[in-house]
């Protein structure tokens, strides 16, 4: 009889003890989830900044080659009409990289918002040097334009800044 009481009182102080150290355990569960759950967010909202950032670069590159072939007189009817599709996906993406920027402000931390404050800077400063010629009004294709090349290396910089940050805050 008494084995059988002993055996009761080791099995209520186990449940008790159990029960004890999960009450305690699963705050702090919860709390990992939250974490790992808002760094996968912060990850998928830096990936498709660099996307959005990327894009736009091409878009305004490939906008700025049909601009020099049409300045120069070289442009066919369809370059017009590519011309145009470049600057409008130029804009929709622009809008999808002012949506992830405010996303990345609301979420922090200030050295991801501020790398990504750079990006958008050297986009603006791109978008300002997409209608530049070549120097000597002659097109190689091979080759952008001294202002716009600069720029172009210039946000690719900041996107490859961005990048690290965001590894750094997304690891």
């Amino acid at each position: 009889m008494l084995t059988a009481l002993g055996a009761a009182v080791i099995a209520a102080v186990a449940s008790l003890v159990g029960v004890t150290l999960g009450a305690l355990v699963e705050p702090l569960k919860l709390n990992a989830a939250r974490r790992v759950k808002q760094r996968q967010e912060r990850a998928d909202r830096c990936g498709a900044f660099i996307e959005a950032a990327a894009r736009a670069r091409q878009h305004l590159v490939s906008y700025n080659v049909i601009h020099r072939l049409r300045e120069l007189g070289e442009s066919t009817e369809a370059d017009v009409e590519r011309e145009a599709g470049y600057e409008d996906s130029y804009f929709t993406v622009r809008a999808e990289m002012r949506s992830l920027y405010g996303l990345l402000v609301m979420s922090g931390p200030d050295e991801l918002v501020e790398a990504a404050r750079n990006v958008r800077q050297q986009d603006m400063d791109l978008h300002d040097v997409r209608h530049e010629l070549d120097e000597d009004r002659k097109f190689d294709r091979r080759f952008l334009p001294a202002a716009v090349r600069t720029a172009v290396v210039a946000l690719d910089r900041a996107i490859e800044e961005f990048a690290l940050v965001a590894r750094k805050h997304t690891s």
